[in-house]
């Protein structure tokens, strides 16, 4: 049987008496929203690995688009002042 931790969450005097008027279980409510929230933060850690692995799977370009944009910026606006 696994061991349940306590937490203590505070929250303002106006919040405690409107919890107060609505039937709810805030505790279950507050333990779905905590595992909701760390599924997640799980999924979006996996998508970031998933995508490192298919980027360092593709080949570099060893292709130096900077030329060829100088190139037709200059042929269009004349040469650069650089």
């Amino acid at each position: 049987m696994a061991y349940e931790e306590s937490i203590l969450i505070k929250v303002d005097k106006t919040t405690k008496e409107q919890m107060k008027t609505v039937n709810r279980n805030w505790s279950k409510a507050i333990r779905m929203f905590i595992n909701e929230e760390l599924r997640h933060k799980k999924n979006i850690a996996k998508a970031v690995a998933q995508t490192y692995r298919i980027l360092e799977g593709q080949k570099k370009s060893k292709y130096d688009s900077t030329s060829v944009i100088r190139k037709l910026r200059d042929e269009r606006y004349g040469p650069s002042r650089s």
